[in-house]
């Protein structure tokens, strides 16, 4: 009798151990690209950061987790299994109301590299114009570091690039940057319409370049076929992400009731 409660304690014991180290098991694993670090997440989420950022990893049932405050601890707004609601509302409820006013604000338009004159420039790079100093066409301005850091802005509105490959150099250390402020609050990357041939106007600068031509709003309604609109989304989805924009500030449904509006056209 006493050797079959030993073998049934000795057999419950190991069932626990083997819940245990599977509760604990490292469901994760990582790959380390040049400027960035992504973690894979068994089942979860993929997740990037910066290691130049400060932002370390923290380990929670065996999955990865960004310490965006670098507090040490998984916080709510941290924890990518919950709800987004509750991971906004905690977020929330830790910004100061600077911080707060500055994700209701936006950036003025920003080229990449930031101009020297004009009223889309007046960037500088260690206090000298772009062409003067020894930046990189994808780093940050002294301008654009100011109201990243300080005015806590997040809302970045880019025109003009050199080239793509500066446009995903810029998006990589813009977040890389802010990654290691406070939060840990991303920036997010918009364009006006910039598909088109000829920058014209205010609200289309950053239209040319390397990117795929378009006709404007009137000439894609005139062919009557949703599949090409469709299709032209598609193109312009998968051109974006690769610029580093997550937000398109170009669908219009509404009825133009105003003709001295400058998107007229467009309704």
């Amino acid at each position: 009798m006493k050797t079959i409660r030993k073998c049934f304690f000795i057999t419950a014991a190991a069932i626990l151990l083997i819940v245990l180290t599977e509760g604990c098991a490292r469901k994760w694993s990582e790959e380390k690209m040049d400027s960035h670090t992504l973690i894979y997440n068994k089942g979860g989420v993929t997740l990037g950061y910066s290691p130049s950022s400060g932002v370390k990893i923290i380990i929670a049932d065996g999955l990865a987790f960004k310490d965006l405050n670098r507090n040490g601890k998984l916080d709510a707004y941290e924890d990518w299994r919950l709800p987004f609601d509750d991971r906004a509302r905690d977020l929330a409820s830790r910004l100061s109301v600077e911080q707060i006013a500055g994700l209701m604000l936006y950036s003025s338009h920003q080229s990449i590299p930031s101009a020297g004159r004009g009223p889309m420039g007046g960037g500088t790079y260690g206090g000298k114009p772009f062409a003067e100093s020894d930046a990189a066409p994808g780093d940050l301005s002294d301008q654009q570091k100011i109201f990243l850091s300080d005015d806590n802005v997040r809302h970045v509105l880019i025109t003009s690039v050199e080239s793509p490959e500066a446009a995903a150099a810029w998006n990589n250390n813009a977040q890389s940057f802010v990654e290691g402020i406070a939060f840990g609050i991303p920036v997010n990357i918009s364009s006006d319409p910039r598909h088109g041939s000829d920058p014209y106007a205010e609200y289309n600068a950053g239209a040319g370049g390397k990117i795929s031509m378009w006709p404007g709003t009137l000439g894609l309604a005139a062919t009557f076929d949703p599949s090409i609109m469709r299709k032209f989304g598609e193109i312009a989805s998968a051109e974006y992400r690769a610029l580093g924009i997550a937000t398109a500030l170009s669908p219009q449904i509404d009825l133009a009731t105003e003709p001295r509006w400058s998107r007229f056209e467009g309704t």
